[in-house]
């Protein structure tokens, strides 16, 4: 009831609630103001900083909670340990936000330390619609520090080359990478009825209202279907929690959804090797680590077919096809995702050990070898 008020309160006076979080952030950022000023130039020959969330503290650790951009920057600072207050590169990822991160990013600039930016995906008006600029305003900034930029995928190239101008600094496509090691099939007994997994964060209402669509599809064929529903839903959270109840109901689904949280990189192959196949829902996914991760336990993915998901998944999985286009989400029909999930299921042997194999394209060590090249050349470049 008090989160629906102070909603209304926000509608109503929108102005003065700008100020408010305004004069909020600017007294909660003034220690990390106090610490940036410590930030200087490293003498060492390497030392390289992470602009994660954590900045200026390392990222997050495996037994911490970290979803999206954020793990590849667990996965590098394992392998290159994060520096500060002392650094001469740093690495951003254009999904991984910071309330300082162009303040952080400027002054690194003025002390000479190389920027390398990682680019994920971009805004565009299907999914952002009328912001979409807005949203790329911040993406053309950051990206324009630049000294290298990393590409997570060809679609994440050609949607950056679209929208936010990308500067003419060296670049290569490097897709995420999976800890083959860790990400792999364990023992554990799979349920007796045909499993699915939702995972990630539900962000976006559309996801979940398809993967719940494509379940009551799937009933009509496999009557004892489950599905596992990981991560945060969208805000406000009351709301998302009240579509969520009413559509399990009018659906028929309630004993037949499981809603599990959020989990760790530690915990999450454990929480994979209970599904049989991988559902991913989003439009347009730029290049989803938790595709790989999946992928890695064995799991076979059923997607919907565009943005650079088909580019990770090959012939591990399906994608149902979808009329690609940047000012609408166009979805697939829950009937068609659900007969993709069958004849995955009915071939799931082969369908398994095709996803083991094709998360073993996607290497860790082979991520950080490339990256420390990457490093090493634009430290040799020119000053």
């Amino acid at each position: 009831m008090m989160r629906q008020f102070i909603s209304s309160l926000k509608r109503r006076f929108p102005r003065a609630f700008q100020r408010i979080f305004r004069w909020r952030d600017a007294l909660f950022n003034i220690p990390g103001r106090l610490q940036l000023a410590r930030f200087q130039k490293g003498r060492t020959d390497f030392a390289m900083a992470y602009l994660s969330p954590r900045f200026p503290g390392p990222p997050a650790s495996r037994h911490e909670f970290a979803h999206g951009g954020a793990v590849k920057l667990t996965y590098l600072a394992e392998a290159l340990p994060h520096h500060f207050p002392a650094a001469n590169l740093i690495y951003a990822v254009s999904s991984v936000g910071h309330p300082l991160q162009m303040e952080i990013l400027a002054r690194a600039k003025r002390m000479g330390l190389k920027i390398i930016v990682n680019q994920n995906g971009v805004a565009f008006p299907a999914w952002a619609g009328a912001q979409y600029e807005t949203f790329n305003d911040a993406l053309k900034r950051l990206i324009r520090f630049a000294d290298f930029v990393v590409y997570q995928s060809q679609f994440c190239r050609d949607s950056a080359e679209r929208y936010i101008s990308p500067p003419d600094v060296p670049q290569e496509i490097i897709y995420n990478p999976v800890d083959t090691a860790h990400f792999s099939p364990k023992d554990i007994e799979k349920p007796a009825q045909l499993t699915l997994l939702l995972g990630g964060n539900q962000y976006e209402q559309y996801r979940l209202q398809l993967a719940l669509q494509t379940l009551h599809s799937l009933l009509d064929l496999v009557p004892n279907a489950r599905l596992i529903v990981t991560g945060n839903l969208w805000r406000p959270a009351y709301k998302a929690q009240e579509w969520t109840a009413r559509a399990l109901e009018e659906m028929g689904l309630a004993g037949h959804v499981e809603f599990v949280g959020r989990y760790t990189q530690a915990d999450a192959p454990y929480l994979y090797s209970r599904a049989h196949i991988l559902l991913h829902t989003k439009y347009a996914d730029p290049c989803p680590g938790l595709v790989l991760e999946a992928l890695g336990c064995g799991l076979p993915v059923v997607h919907v077919g565009n943005g650079g998901v088909p580019e990770l998944v090959e012939d591990a999985g399906i994608g149902v096809p979808v009329a690609h286009s940047w000012e609408e989400i166009n979805l697939p029909e829950p009937r068609k995702m659900a007969e993709a999930i069958l004849q995955v299921y009915d071939n799931l042997e082969h369908y398994s050990q095709a996803a083991r194999h094709q998360a073993l394209k996607f290497p860790l060590d082979k991520f950080i070898t490339r990256h420390i090249e990457i490093f090493d050349l634009v430290l040799a470049s020119t000053p």
